[in-house]
């Protein structure tokens, strides 16, 4: 039987560091939304050294209105990245991923 969709809240997510550095932009979708459509996203920070970093970001729901403002934190470990969400400190959200030539994907699930 499957799970009914308001009751999962996992994710996924595609971010690309925008050529001039210092910003990702981000595309995503979350199983905690009824309609099936990908938001977008915009994160600030240091891109200098690729992906691993502490960022700022802000997500919009797909008709442009805000769906959150989150601290981002991503390490990598081998060829794994691990992602977390935080808001005030507190870690929200976690996620999984991996480079693709373009970008970092990544599946993440909120904490209890």
């Amino acid at each position: 039987m499957a799970q009914e969709r308001s009751v999962m809240d996992i994710g996924v997510v595609y971010y690309r560091i925008r050529p001039s550095g210092g910003e990702m932009e981000a595309n995503w979708y979350s199983t905690r939304y009824p309609d099936e459509k990908c938001g977008t996203g915009l994160a600030k920070g240091d891109t200098s050294n690729g992906f691993p970093g502490e960022y700022r970001i802000t997500y919009f729901f797909a008709d442009g209105t805000l769906s959150a403002e989150l601290d981002l934190r991503i390490e990598k470990s081998g060829d794994i990245y691990s992602l977390a969400y935080l808001e005030n400190g507190e870690t929200l959200l976690a996620g999984v991923g991996f480079e693709t030539p373009e970008g970092l994907v990544a599946g993440y699930r909120k904490l209890d």
